[in-house]
């Protein structure tokens, strides 16, 4: 009986490792993406707009090869480790960090569509977008941090999931006032409500970042 029970309990944790390393390689093309859209951030609002077409099908394939990831990691979450513990809880967490991707792919095409029609902020409105992009970018490094920890140092990656709150919490600090900068500044009505838009897709993009560290805690507590 001890046996058997031994030889679940090492192929469960053969399991783990092995979507861990998937799940690692996940987080690190997500990763990518969002980087690619920060820059493509700066160019949009530098009026680099020749590169913004590029950027966008950068993103894409970053999602597509993103999205190859996820499946292998749900294939190996459903076939190889059909009893494994906590299964539930990977596949959410696959889940979400997959939807950041996706969303940057929409923010990228966004701004490549506003870069076509000239409409593009500036003044403190480009240097606050600047800020909020690069916040972004910060609080999705401190989610990969915590998604890292989670094989080799749960209660590391516990730390860093309040990191990661904390971070989101600039985000929205960030997002609340320079939404109200656009609402007072643009007087044009059809970019006021695109900017909003784009700010929108941010900030979604980090409520989406922090529920995916919600479910880094839910499995680190469960290996502390």
């Amino acid at each position: 009986m001890d046996l058997a029970r031994d030889e679940t309990s090492e192929i469960e944790n053969k399991a783990y490792r092995k979507s861990m390393d998937l799940l690692s390689d996940h987080v690190r093309k997500v990763q990518d993406a969002v980087r690619e859209l920060v820059i493509s951030f700066d160019d949009y609002l530098s009026g680099n707009t020749k590169n913004l077409k590029g950027k966008y099908e950068r993103i894409s394939r970053l999602e597509e090869e993103a999205d190859l990831l996820k499946m292998e990691l749900i294939d190996q979450l459903t076939k190889a480790a059909p009893g494994m513990l906590y299964r539930e809880d990977f596949l959410r967490l696959t889940v979400n960090v997959d939807e950041i991707a996706e969303l940057a792919q929409s923010t990228a095409r966004l701004l490549d569509r506003l870069a076509e029609n000239q409409w593009i902020p500036d003044g403190s409105i480009a240097q606050k977008m600047r800020q909020m992009s690069s916040e972004v970018l910060t609080t999705f490094e401190k989610l990969r941090d915590a998604v890292i920890s989670l094989l080799l140092n749960p209660k590391r990656a516990i730390q860093l999931v309040v990191e990661v709150h904390a971070a989101e919490a600039v985000v929205d600090i960030t997002y609340q006032d320079l939404d109200f900068m656009v609402l007072m500044e643009v007087k044009q009505y059809e970019r006021l409500l695109v900017f909003r838009d784009l700010l929108s897709l941010l900030e979604y993009m980090t409520d989406i970042m922090e529920d995916a560290s919600n479910d880094v805690r839910v499995l680190a507590l469960h290996r502390v």
